[in-house]
């Protein structure tokens, strides 16, 4: 009968709209990670769904953090205009843990408080400050996650920003030299990060009672910038006396000009803003390029090696 065939007819359309909706679910479950073979629909669709959100949020921090094109000069990238940017302000950046371990240190530490960044890298932020400072500089860590609190994200938009001043130590190639510390302001905020491994505390153990520790200090850190108060407006001291021609200019892996001195034009005829992001490798002469290769393959090595 006529009903019967429009029954046959909705049965197979709606079999293949069912068996279409369960390939376009393997499909994406080959997508996810880990082993999906056992989950049924809806949960591959519930991580699918916790994914999106999670590269939402990713996406609109990359959004927030990237630099504005009109007033950043478009040949360079944001890491070589940060790294600029923090010479000319004689600061340089610090990622720490609320109980005082630092996970990152960028390059511009070396050139004012002369420590490499590795040297800095998994060891509390107390190791490098006078014994007075000790418990301010920590208080100030910790009290923005106080025990039992969660550091939702509403919190750490309406909290999470911190600012305070102390004494670090500058780096010495003799132990036995007498500490110095520079005086530097810190302005940092307060971000989420859920994976970042536990770090050892380098000794620091039985310096801070663990009663005060946050619960939740390993998911929540401060990123600050580091400032010297006394500004070093004197970087570099030439010689009275000249005799050879030679300046001095800083390059990024990939060999682009970051920072040209004052030397540089009568030499070679460009002004520093002429050069700053442009490659090294357009201005030399053919014959050079190979020994500069080199050099330049052998820095290279050098950086990875301490990374």
């Amino acid at each position: 009968t006529r009903g019967g065939r429009n029954i046959v007819s909705r049965n197979k359309s709606e079999k293949k709209r069912r068996d279409q909706f369960n390939v376009l679910i393997k499909e994406l479950g080959t997508m996810l990670p880990g082993n999906t073979r056992k989950m049924d629909k809806s949960t591959i669709l519930q991580k699918s769904i916790d994914f999106l959100h999670k590269h939402k949020e990713i996406a609109a921090q990359s959004e927030s953090t990237e630099i504005r094109q009109d007033w950043k000069p478009s040949f360079l990238s944001n890491e070589e205009f940060t790294q600029l940017m923090l010479e000319a302000l004689d600061g340089f950046f610090l990622a720490i843990m609320t109980d005082g371990n630092i996970i990152y240190a960028s390059e511009s530490v070396t050139s004012l408080l002369e420590h490499l960044p590795s040297d800095l890298v998994d060891q509390n932020l107390l190791n490098f400050l006078p014994m007075g400072e000790h418990s301010d500089v920590y208080k100030a860590l910790s009290s923005h996650i106080m025990e039992g609190e969660t550091p939702t994200p509403e919190y750490l938009k309406t909290k999470n920003q911190l600012e305070f001043c102390c004494h670090m130590l500058r780096g010495t190639i003799d132990p036995n030299e007498p500490p110095v510390y520079e005086y530097v302001k810190f302005i940092g905020n307060f971000k989420s990060l859920n994976n970042v491994p536990n770090c050892t505390r380098n000794g620091f153990e039985g310096v801070i009672q663990r009663s005060l520790h946050s619960a939740f200090e390993d998911r929540v850190c401060l990123i600050a910038t580091v400032r010297l108060a006394k500004p070093q407006f004197i970087k570099e001291m030439c010689t009275v006396e000249e005799p050879n021609e030679e300046f001095t200019s800083r390059h990024s892996l990939e060999w682009k000009f970051l920072f040209l001195d004052h030397r540089a034009p009568p030499i070679i005829g460009y002004l520093p803003f002429e050069v700053l992001g442009t490659s090294g490798y357009d201005y030399y002469h053919v014959d050079d390029l190979e020994t500069l290769a080199k050099c330049h393959e052998h820095c290279e090595y050098i950086f990875l090696g301490h990374h």
